[in-house]
């Protein structure tokens, strides 16, 4: 059975930040939030309801309301995730309050409640990336045994995906907080007005949108991309595909966790100004490539990760701290309200 590559040196990020932050100190204007983000989500949600009423009105038929969900009704439902996690970094607005709402909001045609939850626990994993039994997106080690490197099996695993991300959270859970409570309260009778007002066919679009949006769909290949292992030694990497322009950028992965106060509309801008630093590492043109490529490649697997111990991670970032590294403002800490 192949088993996680456990390391024993830090992640790259904390280190190729300080160089970058030294040798270009004007990367600091880049630091902020953008509120292109809010108006962008406001129109990708009135256009994820717009074509559920649509389809409701039309009382189309379950082939025509399952093509819609197919094509772009999961491009619009990724967006809206994506649109949370911009808002889980405070990327979209000043206050942390108008970030919350902003993805409350995101979340509406998604169905599921999963905001606040997001804004909970993904922090931990930039702070803890690669950290065994820490960074909330690493896969379970019964997730590695059980799917192995089986074509078969991998494809029904992506095509879960959000059921296996979900079951990670589940890890970490602890009693909900405040925020989530408050999400579960909006996203319970959004969904029940959903079904009432956009009947079974709308309804029926938001929830397929939802789940073949975060499983075997193209926008969905940034979940495979980011930090499996396709180079040896390499952690994190870029995709720099089309298919950023409905994602705010996330594919700009390894810009992201260098400096993750960046919105995804610098992160270009950042890409150009350290192109050296980022032009020698192996990144991605295609999410379908790399779809076809982690099924299809024996070697590749939910195994395929960089790990370390917490006592690795810790004794780099008090080395990191002698040495008078700082992180120039672009880590924020993981305990947030």
């Amino acid at each position: 059975m192949r088993s996680f590559e456990w390391v024993t040196r830090a992640e790259p990020h904390r280190a190729r930040r300080r160089r970058i932050v030294r040798e270009h100190p004007e990367i600091r204007a880049l630091f902020g939030y953008d509120r292109r983000t809010i108006a962008v989500t406001l129109a990708v949600v009135l256009a994820q309801f717009a074509v559920a009423w649509l389809l409701g009105v039309c009382a189309a038929r379950c082939w025509v309301v399952t093509l819609a969900a197919a094509t772009f009704g999961a491009v619009l439902s990724h967006w809206c995730a994506m649109a949370i996690h911009e808002a889980a970094h405070d990327l979209a607005a000043r206050r942390v309050r108008s970030n919350k709402v902003l993805a409350l909001i995101a979340n509406l045609p998604m169905v599921l409640p999963v905001a606040m939850s997001f804004r909970r626990y993904h922090l931990a994993h930039h702070a803890l990336l690669g950290v065994a039994g820490e960074d909330t997106d690493l896969p379970r080690s019964f997730e590695v045994r059980l799917i192995g490197t089986g074509r078969a099996r991998k494809l029904l695993w992506l095509f879960f995906y959000i059921v296996a991300y979900l079951g990670r959270a589940a890890r970490f859970a602890k009693l909900p907080n405040r925020d989530e409570w408050i999400n579960l309260a909006i996203q319970l009778p959004a969904a029940w007005l959903s079904w009432r007002l956009l009947s079974a066919p709308g309804f029926t679009y938001l929830l397929l949108s939802t789940l073949i949006g975060h499983s075997l769909h193209p926008v969905a290949g940034h979940f495979v991309h980011e930090h499996y292992v396709y180079a040896p030694e390499q952690e994190t990497y870029s995709y720099y595909g089309p298919l950023n322009h409905v994602t705010f950028n996330v594919g700009y992965h390894v810009e992201h966790h260098d400096f993750m106060n960046v919105p995804g509309w610098r992160l270009p801008a950042l890409h150009r100004i350290a192109k050296r630093h980022y032009d020698t590492l192996v990144s991605h043109r295609s999410w379908t490539w790399v779809l076809w490529h982690f099924i299809t490649n024996p070697a590749m697997g939910p195994h395929a990760r960089i790990v370390r111990s917490r006592a690795v991670h810790d004794g780099a970032v008090r080395r990191s701290i002698q040495v008078g590294a700082s992180d120039e403002g672009a880590r924020k800490p993981i305990q947030r309200t």
